[in-house]
């Protein structure tokens, strides 16, 4: 058996360090077997330290897990602002974000599963103007925000933007869903109905 280098210990002030290589260590397990896989144990070995090393920044394998969910929606939402980059008009803007979003969970079906996990609680909000400050909500102020520039252009009748911009985040979430686990279905060929999904539930003008 062939023993892992144990992993060199950090400098002064590099603390921190240990706690992002635990976070992408997790990330990057979960990517491969899945969050059910995944253990102090295991996390420990890929990053070359003891398991009792991680309760130095963290107290639990939940804890981890939450960090893990932070890290990925904050990936997904440097993925949507990427996609938006160079898209002048706004409804091209909207459906660069709404695509971008969808390949996300195509290209990262274990980690996207793991933002929704029933295992990781997310923190309640009050009320619709407090949406933007759940985990994950700069993602979808990215959405909100897009279809507020498609408002105030007027290409869209929206009246209810927040409203308008969960049901898109829904289908979105449901689209994704269903193509990940039906794939033998007979869809549309590309992603035509997704473009569909967009121009109804963002109620934007036609022509």
């Amino acid at each position: 058996m062939t023993l892992r280098k144990p992993r060199p210990r950090n400098a002064r002030g590099e603390g921190d360090r240990l706690r992002d290589e635990v976070v992408d260590a997790a990330a990057a397990l979960i990517a491969e077997n899945g969050p059910r896989a995944l253990t102090l144990r295991a996390i420990a070995r890929r990053v070359g330290v003891t398991a009792p090393a991680i309760y130095a920044h963290f107290e639990s394998l939940d804890d981890v897990l939450k960090a893990v969910v932070d890290s990925m929606f904050d990936a997904l939402a440097d993925h949507l602002r990427e996609a938006g980059v160079g898209q002048n008009d706004p409804v091209n803007r909207l459906r660069a974000y709404c695509h971008a979003y969808v390949s996300f969970g195509r290209d990262r079906p274990l980690q996207y599963a793991i933002l929704f996990s029933r295992a990781v609680e997310l923190r309640p909000a009050d009320s619709p103007k407090e949406l933007e400050n759940l985990q994950g909500g700069e993602a979808f102020a990215i959405l909100l925000s897009a279809i507020r520039e498609c408002i105030d252009a007027g290409v869209s009748e929206s009246t209810q933007p927040v409203d308008d911009a969960i049901a898109v985040w829904v289908a979105l979430h449901g689209y994704v869903g269903l193509r990940t686990a039906v794939a033998d279905f007979p869809w549309p060929p590309g992603d035509t109905l997704l473009d569909v999904l967009i121009d109804r539930l963002a109620r934007l003008r036609s022509g």
